[in-house]
């Protein structure tokens, strides 16, 4: 999450109007880096809807390991407001 290139691809398809060219994925003129990034979205969008209904993310957020109170507060960010 270092890199703002999420942010920077979704300006650039409201700035150029071409916002649904892939919508659906299947659509004769989704092709190239455009279908790429569609699939990488609807990833994206899938692991964000299985977390929000608890389902297991991957990397910790937080947590006790081994007497240790242990926390990533860069996920515990991202995923604020949509966890329990």
């Amino acid at each position: 999450m270092a890199s703002k290139w999420m942010q920077k691809a979704s300006a650039s398809i409201k700035r150029r109007g071409t916002k649904g060219k892939c919508t659906p994925i299947t659509k004769k003129g989704c092709t190239g880096r455009a279908k790429a990034l569609a699939k990488t979205f609807k990833k994206i969008a899938a692991k964000r809807k299985h977390a929000a209904d608890g389902g297991y993310m991957g990397s910790s957020i937080s947590g006790e390991y081994a007497g240790h109170n242990l926390s990533n507060p860069s996920y515990r960010k991202y995923y604020k407001g949509m966890l329990n």
